[in-house]
């Protein structure tokens, strides 16, 4: 069993949000066959992991991130693979979390990476490597997408793409939403 990170609270802190829980919509949930922007439409595959974008603040109003803001790492890792998608990029982080001949592996996706980022550089939990990308138009609002999931060793790397997450049986998903 992986223990729960503190991956919130840092959040909240780097960025000083006044914060009480995360706001979902239901297509922003884990294996959601539905989007939460544009036209609420079927997704191509389940979502593998959830999207954060909306948040209940002290006072009850619920507030949204923004671009700009600081994002860390979840666990003790190193961020191997960045990759373009259609908000920035997407990282891969490597965990010395295992099961049953896979590691846990954090994916980020709809970032921009800190100016002193560096790929294959050992973060400590709660270490900023990103900061969260803009908007697509009014169509796709800022937001970071999170996905845990343990991946065979078997897999290299390099060969880590929307693609191969949406599609190789050798990845097995984890809910973030108990982790986080």
């Amino acid at each position: 069993m992986v223990a729960k990170s503190h991956f919130t609270e840092h959040l909240v802190r780097l960025n000083t949000l006044s914060f009480s829980k995360w706001v979902f919509d239901p297509g922003m949930l884990f294996l959601s066959e539905m989007k939460w922007w544009g036209d609420k439409g079927c997704r191509k595959h389940r979502h593998n992991g959830i999207d954060l974008h909306s948040y209940a603040a002290d006072d009850g109003t619920v507030r949204t991130l923004n671009e700009g803001m600081k994002v860390p790492i979840l666990f003790d890792g190193t961020i191997v693979r960045g990759i373009k998608d259609f908000l920035g990029y997407t990282f891969f982080a490597v965990h010395e979390i295992y099961d049953s001949g896979s590691q846990l592996f954090t994916i980020y996706g709809h970032l921009q990476p800190a100016e002193y980022f560096c790929e294959g550089t050992y973060l400590h939990e709660g270490a900023v490597f990103a900061t969260m990308a803009g908007t697509e138009g009014d169509l796709v609002p800022a937001h970071i997408h999170l996905s845990m999931a343990f991946i065979s060793k078997t897999i290299r790397t390099e060969s880590l793409t929307w693609k191969t997450l949406d599609e190789d049986e050798r990845i097995l998903f984890v809910d973030p939403c108990h982790l986080i």
